[in-house]
């Protein structure tokens, strides 16, 4: 679909609104996609676990390849619920351009309702008032930058675990299968790091998008353009989402250092079982700041959307005092 402005996600303006989403039901299959190889590692663990003390070089390869899998399940669907934001940023600028189309009847023939620009006070926040729609902010020109090779490297680097996971399951040699392990692990826990700053990135341009969009909307009416501040919530979502980032970029790489470093005696085993041990829960906290990062910016949108929607009913008031 052809952009405008180079505006990543954007449609032409003469798209056809009314056309079906297409990233919906195709990030929806992606999402069962993901659901069924996580089912399928279950099955294999549920199998695996009745070998358990029986056939131990089945149960190892079995937990090395389905680990890789379980990876790859999860990363499917963050994939899917990446592309299902990249309809709603598509839909998104439609429905601006669908309001844009139906309004030109408010635009006044004076600018005498029009009220003084500079800062003003909302029940949503601090904000500023215009005369024409306001431009991207720097971290939305990042956002809309980086989202698509974020996922795409993601993609690629959990693809690289899995293949990985799949050599480490039929290797025999002990060193060599701890080895790979390690490498697995921490080449699939980068490209779930890049999965989630996709996804936040994705968020970024939404955001950007409800800003300048809402901003061309109260620009077609001819009445004074109302933007929020950027609200504190959106503030803390990119603090997190850096500080997550950090965590991760600096577990996994400790991770490799560590996996690189392991030798073959029972003390430096000892020593690099501890660091990975430690590593795992540094990832998990990391994880779990980047996910509530991801909260903050949805709750954003919210914050926007109500505000906007207010703006948009006091359009017409404004004009027939205009008038």
């Amino acid at each position: 679909m052809a952009t405008r402005m180079g505006v990543m996600g954007r449609p032409a303006p003469t798209a056809d609104h009314a056309s079906p989403s297409r990233a919906r039901p195709v990030g929806v299959g992606i999402g069962v996609i993901g659901v069924g190889l996580l089912t399928a590692t279950l099955i294999a663990n549920l199998v695996a676990a009745a070998d358990v003390g029986e056939d131990a070089v089945s149960v190892r390869e079995t937990l090395a390849w389905s680990f890789g899998l379980t990876t790859m399940g999860l990363a499917t669907v963050k994939f899917g619920i990446a592309t299902v934001l990249m309809g709603i940023l598509q839909r998104l600028w439609l429905r601006v351009e669908s309001v844009k189309a139906a309004l030109p009847e408010l635009r006044g023939q004076s600018d005498g309702g029009v009220a003084p620009t500079g800062e003003i006070d909302t029940p949503y926040g601090a904000g500023v008032a215009s005369t024409v729609a306001p431009g991207p902010l720097p971290i939305h020109r990042i956002a809309r930058l980086l989202w698509t090779p974020m996922l795409a490297m993601g993609v690629m680097a959990v693809g690289t675990g899995l293949v990985l996971s799949l050599i480490q399951s039929s290797t025999s040699d002990g060193e060599d299968f701890r080895d790979l392990g390690a490498w697995v692990q921490g080449t699939q826990f980068l490209g779930e790091a890049f999965l989630l700053a996709g996804i936040s990135f994705l968020l970024g341009s939404i955001l950007g998008a409800l800003r300048e969009g809402g901003g061309e909307v109260q620009e077609a009416t001819g009445r004074t353009v109302q933007t929020l501040k950027m609200p504190l919530p959106a503030k803390a979502f990119i603090a997190l989402m850096a500080m997550a980032m950090m965590t991760l970029l600096a577990a996994i790489i400790l991770h490799f250092v560590f996996a690189a470093d392991i030798e073959a005696t029972a003390t430096s085993l000892e020593d690099a079982e501890q660091r990975f041990v430690v590593l795992e829960g540094v990832r998990r906290i990391g994880v779990g700041v980047y996910l509530f990062s991801i909260l903050l910016g949805l709750a954003t949108i919210v914050q926007v959307l109500r505000f906007q929607s207010v703006r948009i009913r006091e359009l017409p008031r404004e004009q027939r005092r205009a008038g």
